[in-house]
């Protein structure tokens, strides 16, 4: 349920820097104000996101990747 709630935001986000894109093309004071609120719209949503992830692995909701690949350890022979 976490991981679909993260690609919703991360969707959001995407389509907020869309509107960010139309009012940077369009120009203006209306198109000004467009980027503006479409930027505090991504802040936010990145700021909420990052909570949400630290929070829901804190809680154990989401699992960090454990697959990690070390290298061979060989032991050297004693030298006397």
């Amino acid at each position: 349920m976490t991981e679909v709630v993260i690609v919703i935001i991360i969707i959001a986000i995407l389509v907020a820097l869309g509107f960010g894109l139309i009012g940077m093309v369009k120009g203006g004071k209306q198109g000004s104000d467009k980027m503006f609120k479409s930027l505090v719209t991504r802040v936010s949503l990145s700021v909420f996101l990052f909570l949400l992830v630290m929070f829901a692995g804190y809680m154990g909701w989401i699992k960090p990747n454990v697959n990690m690949v070390d290298a061979p350890v060989t032991q050297v022979p004693m030298q006397k």
